[in-house]
C-alpha cells in the first residue's frame, strides 16, 4: 500500500522530475518518491547518508560497495 501523499504530494518541479523518470524507466522507484517528498525534512538527509555510505571513505572500493548494494537488492527481490 502506497501513501497517497507520496503519489500526489509533490511540488511542480518534483512532479516534472518524477514524470521524466517514469517515462524513461517505466515506473518511479519507491525510494525516489520518498526522497523527493519533503526533501528538507527527510530526502536531503537520507540522500547524504546514502552518498556517504556508497562514496565516502572505506576499506572497500566504490565499485565493490555498489556491487554489494546491488546484490542485497537482488536478494530482497527489489525491482530497482
Amino acid at each position: 500500500m502506497r501513501l497517497r501523499v507520496l503519489q500526489e504530494g509533490h511540488g511542480i518541479v518534483e512532479k516534472v522530475q518524477l514524470w521524466l523518470i517514469d517515462r524513461i524507466m517505466g515506473q518511479v522507484p519507491g525510494p525516489v518518491r520518498v526522497t523527493a517528498y519533503r526533501k528538507q525534512f527527510f530526502g536531503a538527509h537520507f540522500a547524504r547518508c546514502v552518498h556517504e555510505a556508497l562514496h565516502g571513505d572505506s576499506e572497500w572500493a566504490r565499485h565493490e560497495r555498489e556491487l554489494f548494494a546491488t546484490f542485497v537488492s537482488h536478494l530482497n527481490k527489489c525491482p530497482y
